[in-house]
């Protein structure tokens, strides 16, 4: 074989490898991306779910504020009853 054909081999077999490294290194980013996004999905139903949960939370201790502020007048005329039944004693 002639030395520029074996010349022409070798850069084509150069140039072959490199692109099958940039295929890899391109497999490698869609593969990494994909892990990206799976991981992005997955806070954002963490994030969902915490939201939802901080929501029910509020609520809950919106409705126990309610009923300690329909308490409060109660236990205050129990208060009064008991020193004043104290009182007559």
């Amino acid at each position: 074989m002639s030395d520029p054909i074996r010349e022409a081999l070798a850069r084509m077999s150069a140039a072959l490898d490199r692109l099958d490294a940039a295929s890899l290194r391109h497999a490698d980013g869609d593969r990494a991306r994909q892990t990206l996004e799976s991981e992005l999905s997955l806070m954002r139903e963490d994030r969902h779910q915490l939201a939802r949960a901080l929501d029910e939370e509020k609520a809950s201790r919106l409705l126990a504020e309610t009923h300690l502020a329909d308490l409060a007048p109660r236990i205050d005329r129990a208060i009064a009853a008991l020193r004043q039944s104290l009182a007559q004693d």
